[in-house]
């Protein structure tokens, strides 16, 4: 007598086992996909909530002075962003990098680049690239190479302000628009031919 493929045990065996192994597996990636969009590429605000405790524990007095990365997308967000910070008691440096999946690495003792406190009161990110945009920046709307920095600025002029900076290279050169970093009002626009 001729048994039916589909419902022989070793068939039945084989289905049952397939869709146990697709449950497993399941199990095994909603959850990391799901932990991969929580630390997808954020914003600098975001990021420097992460960056804070590391900092505070290479130096309890840290104060952020510099934010930046170079993998910036348009709508403000990026996958890594260093944060720097200064100690005054310490007179030393260092930068946290914040990257996807939440991983922070803290690079001590760095040669003191800025050390003029940022504080808290600045625009985030997205607010900036959007007023970069309206000031006439222009790149491709799947950009990933975007360069963002805030950083304190002025000094030598006695004016310190705050300043976001928001570059995009091209093939003939790269082209930048300051604004400025607690309400992202137009500053300048600068172009750089290669």
């Amino acid at each position: 007598m001729k048994q039916d493929i589909a419902t022989s045990p070793t068939d039945r065996r084989a289905i049952a086992l397939r869709s146990m192994l697709r449950r497993c597996v399941a199990l095994v990636v909603l959850p990391l996909a799901v932990a991969q969009a929580a630390h997808a590429a954020q914003t600098a605000k975001a990021a420097i909530q992460q960056a804070a405790a590391a900092a505070a524990k290479w130096q309890t007095d840290a104060q952020l002075t510099h934010v930046s990365t170079l993998r910036g997308q348009r709508d403000g967000r990026a996958p890594s962003w260093l944060c720097t910070y200064y100690s005054p008691k310490a007179k030393k440096s260092a930068i946290v990098t914040v990257r996807d999946g939440g991983k922070i690495d803290v690079d001590a003792d760095v040669r003191n680049t800025s050390i003029d406190a940022i504080g808290i009161d600045f625009v985030d990110s997205d607010q900036a690239v959007a007023a970069a945009i309206k000031a006439g920046l222009k790149f491709d709307k799947a950009a990933k190479d975007l360069g963002f920095g805030l950083v304190v600025g002025g000094q030598a002029s006695g004016r310190p302000q705050l300043y976001w900076s928001v570059m995009v290279s091209h093939d003939k050169g790269m082209s930048g628009v300051t604004l400025n970093g607690k309400d992202a009002a137009f500053v300048k626009r600068d172009e750089v031919k290669y």
